[in-house]
């Protein structure tokens, strides 16, 4: 069988037309991934992602790619006034067997230092295909391969759910942060998330580690139920649960509306000087 199984494999790359894969030259740098998910919608992922993004490069001089992995390519839309014209679908990448580069398909932005990957509208199809790939779990990861020597951080806004893109994310991280708002849902959420992390770490990525999790749009008026999140938070997962919250604040709305980050749309706001808050204490475990 083992010869016959040879004999194949010599006749079918005899027949094939092979292409050169282009090749890259790897950077200096060796970024630390990290992915922003959650499985409730509505806690701040995508404003975390592209927050604490932008504080990264502009308070620590990071450079960082900022990925938009999810379909409804909110990531985009957040900070449609600062992202330059240019760049990919991200969906490329992924179905190129190699080919290409999540760097190939990014594109700068007005903060000199935050890279992103441009809105894909395809990126719903591509999780279909995806589920049709053998080792389809590590597409993401070997895109980022060479990308992630160009970078200090890449952070990886993922779906809302746990489907294949999620999946992808996760595989390729180092780190996940979970944003996570004072609710049972969010909570409920996030242990499905942490059993799915467990999971992955014994079965396809052994490097993945919480960073945290990272309470969000906390209202300081509702202190009853905010102690109550923080001690189930604590109780099941002791130090996990990240020193900084970030609290409700209508400028991080505004801000997504205007199609800037919080530190350009208003500097001076309470969002942006939790989201500073947030890069300072990361920056240094990092």
């Amino acid at each position: 069988m083992r010869n016959l199984l040879k004999s194949g494999l010599r006749r079918i790359v005899g027949n094939e037309t092979t292409t050169a894969k282009p090749v890259r030259a790897k950077g200096q740098r060796n970024a630390t991934v990290i992915a922003v998910a959650a499985q409730k919608g509505g806690v701040g992922k995508t404003t975390t992602s592209v927050n604490l993004a932008s504080a990264l490069a502009r308070f620590h001089g990071k450079r960082v790619l900022l990925v938009d992995l999810d379909p409804q390519g909110h990531v985009n839309t957040a900070i449609s006034n600062m992202v330059r014209v240019g760049g990919g679908c991200l969906s490329d990448a992924l179905l190129s067997e190699g080919a290409m580069e999540v760097m190939d398909v990014a594109t700068g932005t007005t903060l000199p230092g935050l890279d992103v990957t441009p809105i894909d509208n395809s990126l719903g199809h591509t999780e279909d295909l995806l589920g049709t790939r053998i080792g389809k779990e590590f597409v993401l990861r070997d895109a980022l391969a060479v990308s992630r020597t160009w970078y200090d951080v890449v952070i990886i806004d993922c779906p809302p759910n746990l489907g294949n893109l999620t999946l992808n994310g996760l595989v390729a991280a180092d780190q996940v942060l979970i944003p996570c708002d004072p609710s049972p849902l969010a909570l409920s959420g996030v242990e499905k998330l942490v059993g799915a992390i467990t999971q992955i770490s014994s079965r396809l990525n052994p490097e993945i580690d919480v960073l945290g999790v990272l309470l969000t749009r906390v209202d300081g008026r509702n202190t009853t139920l905010n102690q109550a999140i923080v001690g189930q938070i604590e109780e099941t997962w002791g130090d996990a649960l990240l020193p900084v919250h970030i609290g409700i604040n209508s400028s991080l709305a505004k801000a997504q509306h205007a199609g800037q980050d919080i530190f350009a749309f208003d500097a001076d706001s309470r969002g942006a000087s939790h989201y500073q808050d947030l890069a300072a204490h990361l920056a240094e475990q990092l």
